[in-house]
């Protein structure tokens, strides 16, 4: 029989992120409003530990913000609390989702340090018209630096993609598919885009 495998998901929603993507308001997907502090993590992490047998793999996720685009201090105040949970042997491992601008040798050599194994980057389109017309901030070319950077550095790599985003097309949405293949990552994540009150996309609709 294999090992349960379960997420403890914390969410920093837009905590450390640059810029407002069209697509984005994470504290409305998230429903969280207020900002997250280490003793709401240990509360989070404490509750969850309540409802998982023991045995199961159980990682700490650090969702709903560019996590590496967060003030370093802070960064490292919240990996902290989650690996005291890791060196105690209570939970396996620690994932964080990211923006692929904000990914560097310096900021992976750190994650690694705190227990970090995977890194889910928040790709949305390996197109760089519809990289623009979201307001990403960045192109397709960034996308492939931080991803061989990732593996070099013996991260599992995760991808996370949306369809449907303006300017996106079944052509661009199959090509941006068949180069997410050819990156190969451990796991990918596709999203439909949804209007989110609120946002960029929401005032493109009306």
């Amino acid at each position: 029989m294999s090992m349960k495998h379960v997420i403890i998901p914390v969410f920093v929603p837009h905590k450390g992120c640059p810029n407002d993507c069209i697509f984005c308001n994470q504290k409305k997907i998230s429903g969280q409003i207020s900002d997250m502090t280490t003793d709401r993590i240990n509360e989070i992490i404490e509750e969850h530990l309540k409802t998982i047998d023991e045995g199961a793999f159980a990682e700490i996720a650090f969702y709903g913000g560019s996590f590496t685009a967060i003030e370093k201090g802070l960064q490292q105040g919240f990996l902290k609390e989650a690996y005291k949970y890791v060196t105690a042997g209570r939970v396996s491992e620690i994932r964080l989702s990211t923006r692929p601008d904000f990914i560097d040798e310096e900021i992976l050599g750190m994650l690694g340090q705190y227990g970090v194994r995977t890194i889910e980057l928040g790709v949305q389109s390996l197109d760089d018209d519809v990289l623009k017309a979201s307001c990403r901030g960045h192109d397709a070319s960034c996308v492939y630096r931080s991803c061989d950077l990732i593996k070099k550095m013996g991260f599992r790599l995760g991808i996370q993609t949306m369809t449907g985003l303006p300017g996106d097309t079944r052509e661009r949405c199959i090509d941006t598919a068949k180069k997410v293949i050819s990156l190969s990552p451990e796991l990918v994540r596709i999203y439909p885009v949804l209007v989110i009150k609120g946002t960029g996309l929401e005032k493109l609709m009306k």
